[in-house]
C-alpha cells in the first residue's frame, strides 16, 4: 500500500475525493520522527490517517481509535501545543505527539526504526491511558492574544451560523463566525436535500455570498470556543505564522451570542466500540469528502437511521465494496433503502453491533458481530470480517457552550437525547443545538435569532420532517445485550472520559460509577448513561450541567457522602404490600449484578432475559445492597434449584444478569 493508499481518488464521485486538498502540492513533514506525505490543504490528523496510523494508543489492554474526538496534541517546540484536527499539514515540519506518556520502543530513535523495519509502518501513536482523568486542553488557562469586540458572536459555521452570520451583515451589525474546521458549511452535504431543497452546495454558496452585506462579518476558521462568561468567549484559533502553526486565544466580547453548535453523533454500544476500524458515519463522510480519507476498501455499515444508506451509496460509487447496511430498524422505508436494493447491496435489519474485535494484533482488520435488536434478544448472527465499519449512531443536540453558558438542560424521552430548555438573555440556540431536525428549519432560526435580538419580526421556525409512511423515523442508539464474557470494553463515549459500561454500571453507597469518577464528562456519557440504565433520566440535565458545563480540570478531593453504617445483621423487611406477591413462603436473598450496578427498588427478578411479563417474575428487589456491595436485596419465590443460577432482573428496560449470593432473614417484627 502506498503512502496515499487509504485515500479515494480525488476525481471520486459525490465529492469524496477531497475537496479541500491540493493533489498538486504533496508535502511532506514529521511526526513522532516518521515520515508522513500528505497535500496541502490536509490538517495533521487527515494525514496521519491517511498515511496508515489509526490508534492514539492503548487503554489498559484496549487500542483506541485515533479520532477527531480522540486524539492526542502536537507541538514542534514553538507555539505552544495544538489539536491534530485543527492543525494544518505544513511541509517541513517536525512534531511530536504530547500529552500522555509514549511508549518509546515503538515512538522512535533507533528502536523505533528497528520495529519499523521488522513489522512496517507503525498504526499507532504509541500512548497509554491510564485511570488518571486526562488534563483539560492547556490553551484553557492560556493568556489572551486578542480582543475583538463586536454585535454578534455567532459559534458553528453550518447552516444555522451562516444564516444568522447573513441576517446580522444584512441589519448593519459586525458579527464573527466561529467556525472548528477549516471551511464553512456545517454538515449539509452528509444529509443532502430533500424534495424541492436547493442542493447544499447552492445553499451553502448563497449564504456565503449572502456574508457580504452592510455589515462585517469576520470568520475565524480552525477556531474552537471553549468558554463563555455572559456574552464574552474565549476562543483557541490556531493560525499560520512564519510559515509555521500557532495557538491563539482571543476574547470576542459580543452584545449577543448565536450557539449554532449542530449535533454529535453518538457512539453505538457494543464491546470493542472504540476498536481502530470503527468510524462514525458522520465522521467517514467529512473525511473523504473534505480529504479523501477511507481506510481500506471493504466497509460494514451499521445505522439506526437512514442517512448512513446515502453514504454507503456514494462509497459504492467510488469504489469501495460495501460489504453489507445492517439496520437496527426492523421495517425500513426509505428512497435510500430503495436505492440501496437496486444497486445489489446486501441489506439487514433488526441488527445492532453485539462485538468487534481486531482481526490480528498491530495490523488492519477487524471483526464484527451483529445481534437481534428485537425486544432485546441476546441472539447472535455470525461475524463478519471487513476493513472498516462505518457505525452510525443516535443525534445528541451539542449544548456544551449552552450549558457552560448557565443553559438549562433536560432529557427529551421523545427523540431519546438530551435537549436545552429555557432561554439565556442575549443568548440563543439556532439549528440542530436547539434540537431542530430539517435544513429548512436551521435556516430560519438562525435568522430568526439575530432579528429577535434586534427587536425585529421573524417568520416561525417550522420543522417538518418527512411522514412517517414515506421515511422511517430514526431508532434510538444501538445498545447491545450486555454479557458479562464479552471480550473488548464498551465504552459510553469516544472523547476523553473513557469511562465504560461496566465502570458506569457500578455503584458504591448507592451512588453510581459515573458520579464518583473525577473526570469530565461528554454530553455522549450522560445520554449512554440514561440509555442502559445508569442514570434516571430525570437527573440527566442536572448532571450535564455539573459535570460537563466545566472548561477547566475536575479533581478528586477524595471527600464522599457519608455512608448510614448499617450492621451486618440488618436485614430490612419486606414492604406490606409485598405480602402474598411471591407465594406464602417467599426467601429473602441478596442479588449481585453481573456488570457492578446496583438496582432500585421494584425491578422485577426473572428466569429469563426475554421474559419481560410481571405475572412470569419469580422475584423483586425492594432494598438496595448492603454498603459496598452492588445489586440489590431481593424478595423470591422460586429459587433456582442450582446454587448461583443466573437470573435476569429488569432494570429501566434492560435484562441485568445476576445471580443469588446469600439468603437472610428479616428479623421478626
Amino acid at each position: 500500500m502506498s503512502e496515499h493508499g487509504n485515500r479515494l481518488p480525488g476525481d471520486a464521485p459525490h465529492g469524496l475525493g477531497g475537496a479541500e486538498l491540493d493533489r498538486k502540492a504533496p508535502l511532506q513533514f514529521r511526526l513522532n520522527g516518521r515520515t508522513i506525505h500528505g497535500f496541502a490543504g490536509d490538517t495533521v490528523l487527515s494525514a496521519a490517517l491517511a498515511n496508515g496510523i489509526q490508534i492514539a494508543g492503548r487503554h489498559g489492554d484496549e487500542a483506541l481509535a485515533l479520532d477527531e474526538s480522540f486524539a492526542p496534541l502536537v507541538s514542534s517546540g514553538k507555539g505552544g501545543a495544538l489539536p491534530m484536527e485543527r492543525t494544518p499539514a505544513l511541509n517541513g515540519l517536525n512534531l511530536v505527539t504530547i500529552g500522555t506518556r509514549r511508549d518509546p520502543i515503538a515512538s522512535g530513535g533507533l528502536l523505533g526504526a528497528l520495529r519499523h523495519k521488522l513489522l512496517g509502518p507503525a498504526r499507532t501513536l504509541n500512548h497509554r491511558f491510564g485511570d488518571t482523568p486526562l488534563a483539560s486542553q492547556p490553551w484553557h488557562n492560556g493568556a489572551v492574544d486578542e480582543t475583538i469586540e463586536t454585535d454578534f458572536a455567532i459559534v458553528g459555521g453550518g447552516v444555522a451560523g451562516l444564516s444568522a452570520a447573513a441576517a446580522a451583515t444584512a441589519a448593519g451589525k459586525r458579527a464573527v463566525l466561529i467556525e472548528r474546521t477549516q471551511s464553512l458549511g456545517g454538515t449539509i452535504r452528509y444529509f443532502g436535500a430533500v424534495d424541492a431543497e436547493a442542493s447544499p452546495d447552492t445553499t451553502i454558496e448563497r449564504l456565503v455570498a449572502s456574508l457580504d452585506g452592510k455589515g462585517q462579518v469576520t470568520p475565524l476558521l480552525r477556531a474552537e470556543a471553549f468558554a463563555i462568561t455572559g456574552t464574552q468567549l474565549k476562543v483557541h484559533h490556531v493560525v499560520v505564522e512564519a510559515g509555521r502553526p500557532v495557538s491563539r486565544i482571543v476574547v470576542v466580547a459580543a452584545k449577543y451570542v448565536i450557539l449554532a453548535t449542530g449535533a454529535l453523533e453518538r457512539l453505538p454500544l457494543f464491546p470493542g466500540n472504540r476498536t481502530p476500524g470503527i468510524v462514525g458515519a458522520l465522521t467517514a463522510f467529512q473525511r473523504a469528502e473534505r480529504f479523501g480519507v477511507w481506510p481500506g476498501r471493504r466497509a460494514l455499515f451499521t445505522t439506526p437511521n437512514s442517512f448512513a444508506y446515502r453514504l454507503a451509496l456514494h462509497a459504492a460509487d467510488a469504489g469501495v465494496e460495501v460489504q453489507r447496511i445492517v439496520d437496527s430498524r426492523l421495517s425500513t422505508t426509505s428512497r435510500f433503502v430503495d436505492f440501496a436494493k437496486a444497486t445489489g447491496i446486501t441489506l439487514a435489519s433488526a441488527l445492532a453491533p453485539s462485538h468487534a474485535e481486531p482481526l490480528e494484533r498491530n495490523k488492519p482488520g477487524l471483526k464484527v458481530g451483529f445481534a437481534v435488536a428485537i425486544d432485546e434478544i441476546a441472539q447472535d448472527s455470525s461475524a463478519i470480517e471487513t476493513d472498516q465499519l462505518v457505525a452510525a449512531g443516535a443525534w445528541q443536540p451539542e449544548i456544551l457552550l449552552w450549558l457552560r453558558a448557565g443553559g438549562a438542560a433536560a432529557w427529551d424521552a421523545a427523540n431519546g437525547w438530551l435537549g436545552p430548555r429555557g432561554a439565556l438573555p442575549a443568548v440563543a440556540l439556532a439549528g440542530s443545538a436547539a434540537g431542530l431536525h430539517t435544513t429548512a428549519a436551521a435556516l430560519s432560526s438562525g435568522k430568526a435569532a439575530v432579528l429577535g435580538f434586534l427587536g425585529k419580526a421573524a417568520p416561525p421556525v417550522v420543522d417538518d420532517v418527512i411522514e412517517e409512511a414515506f421515511e422511517t423515523p430514526d431508532a434510538r442508539n444501538p445498545v447491545a445485550p450486555f454479557r458479562p464474557s464479552a471480550r473488548g470494553a464498551t465504552y459510553l463515549d469516544r472523547g476523553q472520559s473513557l469511562i465504560t459500561r461496566r465502570a458506569a454500571a457500578a455503584s458504591k453507597h448507592g451512588v453510581s460509577g459515573l458520579a464518583t469518577r473525577a473526570v469530565q464528562l461528554g454530553l455522549g456519557d450522560i445520554a449512554a448513561a440514561v440509555d442502559i440504565g445508569a442514570m434516571a433520566a430525570r437527573d440527566a440535565g442536572s448532571v450535564a450541567a455539573e459535570r460537563c458545563a466545566l472548561s477547566g480540570e475536575i479533581s478528586d478531593t477524595g471527600w464522599r457522602v457519608p455512608a448510614r453504617p448499617v450492621p451486618e445483621d440488618e436485614v430490612p423487611t419486606p414492604p406490606a404490600y409485598l405480602a402474598g406477591r411471591f407465594g406464602d413462603k417467599p426467601q429473602i436473598w441478596t442479588l449481585t449484578a453481573a456488570d457492578a450496578r446496583s438496582f432500585e427498588p421494584g425491578c422485577l427478578v426473572f428466569e429469563n432475559s426475554e421474559q419481560r411479563d410481571p405475572l412470569k417474575a419469580i422475584g423483586v428487589t425492594y432494598a438496595p445492597h448492603r454498603p459496598g456491595a452492588n445489586g440489590g436485596i431481593v424478595l423470591m419465590g422460586k429459587v433456582p434449584e442450582a446454587v448461583g443460577a443466573e437470573l435476569y432482573v429488569r432494570d429501566a428496560g434492560t435484562a441485568v444478569a445476576a445471580r443469588l449470593t446469600e439468603r437472610l432473614k428479616a428479623k421478626a417484627g
